[in-house]
């Protein structure tokens, strides 16, 4: 018997969990496109070679696909910044996590605007409270990860003796609205190269507005 008195699951659980990671992997491949929020179950359901109604035994609706998505998104981004080299200046720290999360965003496109929709009021609203729950604690947890670097950088007279909550809008609003003109061709930078230009120039600026509110 498993340590802990836990069973092993199923071999009913085991499919059911593979027919839901299919699921999911059927939605992204579909919300690549320009026009994501179109996709309908109806169209999920034939790109993962199954019924409509299947769907529904493992999502009420489109947007718990949505929530799902972002959950795990959510929590692969947290794998990444907590296996990121821990660097013994604030500064280079927060530059790392920023350029991780530039380097996530760019590279799954799909997940990343699904979980910038997940953001809206309204639409956490909508769903049931497990999720609302899950949401909440990812948001602390990444208030809680950041936050206590950007209070080690006040500490240190780094950055503005500010709330921290403060802090953390004007960099939560700089990378979003970088991501949103990337994702949307509103810079002139078609290329990789021209593309990384910018991602470090929006990095360094975001930086530099940290260390600038101290004046």
């Amino acid at each position: 018997m498993p340590l802990g008195g836990e069973h092993s699951p199923s071999r009913k659980q085991r499919e059911f969990a593979r027919r839901e990671q299919e699921i999911l992997s059927a939605a992204l491949s579909l919300f690549e496109g320009p026009h994501w929020e179109q996709v309908t179950v109806e169209q999920i359901s034939k790109k993962a070679e199954i019924g409509k109604g299947t769907v529904y035994k493992h999502f009420s609706c489109k947007e718990e696909i949505y929530a799902h998505i972002t959950i795990s998104f959510t929590k692969d981004i947290f794998d990444a910044f907590e296996s990121a080299e821990t660097q013994p200046e604030v500064i280079d720290s927060l530059k790392d996590i920023i350029r991780i999360a530039f380097d996530i965003f760019l590279n799954h496109p799909a997940k990343a605007r699904v979980s910038f929709y997940c953001k809206r009021e309204d639409y956490r609203g909508r769903l049931n409270a497990e999720l609302r729950t899950q949401f909440e604690l990812l948001d602390e947890q990444f208030q809680h990860f950041i936050g206590a670097i950007l209070q080690k950088g006040i500490d240190k007279g780094l950055f503005p003796n500010k709330p921290v909550e403060q802090l953390m809008m004007g960099l939560e609003a700089t990378f979003d609205g970088a991501i949103s003109m990337i994702w949307n061709g509103d810079v002139s930078y078609q290329h990789a190269d021209d593309q990384e230009t910018y991602v470090n120039i929006i990095s360094e600026y975001m930086l530099a507005g940290l260390v600038g509110l101290k004046r």
